[in-house]
């Protein structure tokens, strides 16, 4: 592999700018588990000795992924004929994000490319991690909720009516919540043909709005500002942008490019609008650790411990520290959030089915009273 300083720094500050997520080319996804195979695998070739362009001749003939062995036989002949791995890698930017590309040129720039490698690999486990976790902690309330509303609806629209008939058959007032109940359980039974789609459309309608501007913005201010997951939101976006940063300052990318990278790995527009100005701040002169602290995007003590590694030339392996330190603590906390969840759902879906088990079980009461009378 032959590229140049020059080149290298070019390509970072390219991808930086091309942040806004438009790929170079569009094709089929990699999983993550495979990106972080490779990148690993390519880390521990390159700090052994091997040079890139056999550690991916070898990589090509382990790959076991069709859709990437393509990819880096692409990049492997590209690399062969004198480019760059990270301009090879810039033209699969559905596989290789802007960050990626931009932290490998920073690499190949400074002569740290096994380092980097390590720390994209470490990055890409933790965020595959990270998503593993969360899917499994929602996984038991979701599927609490699912069964529980799959469980009433099947009481109201079908045990609920049987009653309804023999109720019918005699002569006695019903108490308000049975007749409440039997109510809805006739309309819905009735006109399922306009509560079905009704209810369909406001799901949709919904969805629809969480993914309009207006709706993206209500979102993430509601995220990051609800008492219930507002710490989680806010300890994660920390994390993930503290980690990120800090791998791309230690990389060697440029500092105003990992700030717009960062931006454009963050979700949140709220957030978004914070890192423009941050770029703002550093452009006029101001150090990374003061912007960011004085903005409120981490805590105090954070910030504090930024400012003191800023000046002693420490800021990157700090922010990647302070960074791993919120994702822990954002995922302790979503494990105590659902953890709440759990036993709240259980008694909300416990006192619905009780009403109406209730709602049956008195007029039955009524009427035995009046059989022994």
């Amino acid at each position: 592999m032959v590229a140049s300083v020059s080149n290298s720094k070019r390509l970072a500050g390219k991808a930086a700018q091309n942040a806004s997520g438009k790929g170079a080319m569009f094709g089929p996804k990699v999983k993550t588990a495979e990106l972080v195979d490779m990148t690993s695998q390519m880390a521990i070739m390159t700090r052994a000795g091997v040079d890139i362009a056999s550690a991916l001749e070898s990589l090509v003939r382990q790959c076991s992924s069709p859709v990437l062995k393509t990819i880096l036989e692409d990049v492997h002949e590209n690399v062969l004929g004198g480019k760059s791995v990270s301009e090879s890698m810039s033209q699969y930017s559905h596989v290789f994000d802007e960050t990626y590309v931009a932290s490998i040129a920073a690499g190949e720039a400074s002569g740290r490319l096994p380092d980097v490698l390590s720390q994209l690999a470490e990055l890409l486990r933790s965020d595959m991690k990270l998503r593993n976790s969360v899917r499994t902690m929602l996984a038991y309330p979701i599927l609490l909720s699912s069964v529980s509303g799959i469980v009433l609806l099947a009481l109201i629209l079908f045990v609920l009516p049987k009653f309804a008939e023999i109720f019918s058959d005699f002569d006695a007032p019903l108490p308000a919540i049975t007749q409440v109940l039997i109510t809805v359980s006739s309309e819905l039974r009735t006109r399922l043909w306009l509560w079905g789609p009704l209810v369909f459309s406001c799901f949709a309608g919904g969805y629809a709005f969480k993914r309009s501007e207006k709706g993206r913005l209500t979102w993430d201010h509601f995220s990051l500002n609800a008492p219930a997951i507002s710490k989680v939101t806010r300890a994660l976006l920390i994390g993930r942008v503290c980690r990120l940063l800090g791998i791309m300052i230690d990389s060697g990318v440029p500092l105003l490019d990992s700030l717009r990278l960062a931006r454009s790995s963050v979700k949140n527009s709220l957030y978004k609008e914070l890192f423009t100005e941050l770029e703002d701040d550093v452009m006029n002169g101001r150090g990374l650790a003061t912007a960011l602290l004085e903005s409120e995007f981490v805590p105090a003590s954070a910030g504090e411990m930024m400012v003191t590694a800023e000046k002693t030339g420490s800021l990157g392996m700090v922010t990647r520290m302070i960074g791993q330190h919120y994702e822990e603590e954002g995922e302790a906390k979503l494990r105590e959030f659902v953890a709440f969840l759990e036993p709240v759902i259980t008694v909300v879906m416990g006192l619905l089915v009780a009403i109406i088990v209730m709602s049956v079980m008195l007029p039955l009461f009524d009427l035995s009273s009046v059989a022994k009378g």
